[in-house]
């Protein structure tokens, strides 16, 4: 009876120590999301910089086409 009135303190005292590193995990999570949203939210400004170089390039080749063809 001894041994596991032993188990049980043990077990129990390995759950308060797991809720406890649980809860910390948590929080720290939870600043860690933060700030990948925050990073995706920085860099938005190069995506819309990518689409007007993507649209100057594209503009330029049309550009030179026409006026390959006009001579």
């Amino acid at each position: 009876m001894e041994q596991n009135n032993y188990r049980d303190k043990e077990q129990d005292r390995r759950i308060e120590w797991l809720e406890k590193h649980y809860s910390n995990f948590n929080t720290e999570m939870g600043s860690v999301k933060q700030d990948v949203s925050e990073i995706k939210t920085d860099v938005a400004w190069l995506k819309k910089f990518f689409w007007v170089v993507v649209a100057a390039s594209i503009g330029s080749v049309i550009a030179n086409l026409f006026n390959l063809l006009a001579k």
